[in-house]
This record gives structure tokens, sequence and C-alpha cells, in this order.
């Protein structure tokens, strides 16, 4: 009996301290748990901000929040969404007739587009202006600017009337639509920086006279134009006195029944810009034209 005692005495603080040490490995494992996870947590950010995704979604945890308060289903990212007809525009369905009316306002508006064109190419031809590679709305702008420059005031005309001329002033540029017009280089006329015919300049202007009689009891206009190496007046000048030369002997040749319209336009309309000597010497240049 004093061993049994004995015995029970000895077993009891082993079962007490086998509790105890089951606790506190259980309270050690949930600490580590604990401090990995936030391990764990800590490194996920850190990788996060070094390394963003190129394409970040929510975490699904939010998205479940947001799709509960606004009542809308959460998709996952990867899943396909099968796409749901639109009944609400439904594509326009038109019927014979409607085709055919549609047909018809295309095939005028192309018409009207083609004859638009045609006109901005005769308006370029009138004007020397050659952009056929540029769009219309270009091209219409550059016969605009082009007109502008037409519109500035003219230092030196002459209207001739028979043998009376007078020299006047004029803001006012001739539009008008040539029933001839011929446009030469003014080195094949005259010298470099005078207004003295050549000798072989009498071989082109006859030519020009022999069409110009097709046209009796016209106006006749002479148009000259310098390129811009020298002073804007100088330029002027020049190109009036070689109008004038070119007037006197179309009107030596072809009597007192044409009306004489002289122009000397200087640097003011180039054709091309000033910047090369080629571009130069297609700026030199004179202009005769019927006008009426």
């Amino acid at each position: 009996m004093t061993q049994s005692a004995n015995s029970a005495a000895q077993t009891a603080p082993k079962k007490s301290t086998g509790r105890f040490s089951w606790l506190v490995t259980l309270i050690v494992r949930l600490l580590l748990l604990g401090v990995s996870g936030g391990l764990a947590i800590i490194v996920g950010i850190v990788l996060a901000n070094f390394y963003p995704s190129t394409n970040p979604d929510k975490p699904l945890l939010l998205r479940l929040i947001e799709s509960f308060e606004n009542g809308t289903p959460v998709i996952a990212s990867n899943s396909t969404l099968t796409p749901v007809p639109d009944t609400a525009n439904p594509a326009l369905q038109l019927t014979a007739e409607q085709k055919q009316q549609v047909q018809t306002e295309l095939t005028k508006l192309q018409e009207q587009q083609q004859a638009l064109r045609d006109g901005v190419a005769n308006l370029e031809t009138q004007l020397g202006i050659t952009s056929p590679n540029e769009i219309l709305e270009t091209r219409l702008q550059d016969l605009s600017q082009q007109i502008q420059r037409e519109s500035a005031p003219i230092t030196n005309v002459s209207v001739s009337n028979g043998s009376a001329n007078e020299t006047t002033s004029s803001s006012e540029s001739v539009l008008s639509t040539d029933k001839l017009k011929v446009t030469l280089p003014s080195d094949a006329l005259f010298e470099l920086d005078n207004s003295i015919l050549r000798p072989e300049a009498s071989l082109i202007l006859d030519k020009i006279i022999a069409d110009l009689r097709d046209y009796p009891s016209s106006t006749i206009r002479i148009a000259a134009y310098t390129d811009g190496t020298k002073e804007a007046e100088d330029n002027r000048e020049l190109s009036f006195r070689r109008a004038k030369a070119i007037e006197q002997y179309l009107a030596n040749a072809l009597g007192d029944e044409y009306r004489w319209l002289v122009v000397g336009y200087g640097e003011t309309l180039p054709l091309v810009a000033n910047d090369n000597p080629a571009n130069q010497q297609r700026n030199r240049r004179l202009e005769i034209a019927v006008v009426e």
C-alpha cells in the first residue's frame, strides 16, 4: 500500500508537465507562423515595389467587396467572355429604293468632286501653278494665296490704246479668262539686267504675232517678271521696261487696232523660290496673253 501511494504521487506531476509543454509548443508554433507570415508579406511588398506587374489586377477580396456593394458578378481575369449582340443599335437595313437613292447621291457627289478638281486645274493653269500631286485642299489654299499676291499693289502698269499710251498706278490685278497665253523665258529675249531685245528674239516674237492676228481688236496683256537678286524697286523698273519693249515690237507689227496692257511685276510673283540659279532663271519670265 505504501508503494502504490508513492507511485501515484510520482506520476501525477508528470502528466501536468506534459500538458504544459504541449501548450508552450502550440504557442511557439503560432508565433513562428505569425512571424513567417509577416516576413512573407514584407517580402511580397518589397518585390511588388521593385517588380510591379505589367497588368495588375485588384485582389480577389477587394473585387468581392466591390461586387457585393455594386451588385455585379465577379469575373476572373483569365475567363473568356462571349460577345452579346447589341440589340439597341441594330444594323441599318436599306430597302432597294433607299439603296438606289443613296447610290444616286453618291454619284452626284463624285461628279461634283471631279468638277471641282477640273476647275482647280484650270485656275492653276491660268495662274502658272503646277501642283497635281498635292491634295485638293492644299491646292485650293495655294490658289487663294496666289490670288492674294496678284491683288497686291502694282507700281508700273501701262495701258495703251492704239498709238496713245498712258502710264497709271493700279492696285487691281488683271484676272480674266485668257483666250491665248504664252510664257517665255526672259533670258531668251533679253540680256541679263537689260531691257534691249536680242537680235534672235524676233524669231520667237514673229511666231507669236502670227497667233495674235487670229484675235483682232483684242486686249493683249504683257507681264514681265524678274528674280529676287536685286532691289525690289530696280526689279520692278527692269520688268516694266522689258514689257514695254515687247509691246513696242508687237504693236509695230500688228498696228493700232489692238489694246495693250503692260505690267511690270518685278520679283513679287515668283514661280519657285529664288534660292538657286536654276530657280532664278525660271522666275525671269515674260507672259503674253489675249485677255478679251
